[in-house]
């Protein structure tokens, strides 16, 4: 029980580094690349100006006892209103989509969970199946081959011999069907685990 739940684990530690989950990690960190981004934009739009005030007007002028000084340089900065608020609105909107790939991933998360666990323990369960199926074809055959050495001998009918014949038959097919559901399971979660599920620990 507990190696089942440590090969559990392994699986799905292996499904989650795939590339189909992988991207979805990377698609995070381009929206927080353009959170940031857009969020240092604004400096981008302040803009600075100066003048050079090339009067000369050689002594402050007073008048009483005030004074009046004339500047010979002038600065200024210009804060487009109207792309900063657009910006904000740009910010909001990365945010929004940030949520909606967060959640996109967390579902792609518990589907591969249950896709390899549900795959893994059918898997499991068809070993068992596929012991116990085995067993029973090797019962009929012996079954068939004393009633085939009977028949031959002339101690059993021909209806006792198909009889055992087709019940030995039936487990073959039942034993074939079973084998084929395995392999099947096996390619589904060497595909989602991205290797064959005997390197899985490798």
């Amino acid at each position: 029980e507990a190696d089942d739940t440590i090969m559990e684990n392994r699986l799905v530690q292996l499904a989650l580094a795939q590339p189909n989950y992988q991207q979805t990690l990377y698609e995070q960190k381009i929206f927080e690349y353009q959170l940031k981004k857009q969020r240092n934009s604004w400096l981008n739009l302040l803009s600075l100006s100066t003048t050079y005030n090339d009067q000369s007007f050689g002594k402050p002028v007073s008048n009483g006892t005030t004074a009046y000084v004339y500047p010979k340089y002038y600065l200024g900065v210009t804060i487009p209103l109207g792309l900063i608020i657009s910006n904000g609105t740009d910010i909001k909107i990365t945010r929004q989509s940030e949520l909606i790939a967060q959640g996109q991933q967390q579902e792609l998360a518990k589907s591969i969970k249950a896709s390899v666990l549900s795959n893994y323990k059918q898997f499991k369960a068809n070993e068992k199946l596929l012991a116990i199926q085995n067993q029973a074809v090797d019962d009929q055959q012996a079954g068939f081959l004393q009633t085939e050495q009977k028949f031959r001998d002339g101690t059993e009918t021909l209806e006792a011999y198909n009889d055992a014949s087709g019940k030995y038959n039936d487990e073959v097919v039942k034993a074939i069907n079973l084998q084929l559901q395995q392999d099947l399971i096996k390619v589904e979660l060497e595909r989602l685990i991205g290797r064959k599920l005997e390197d899985a620990f490798k």
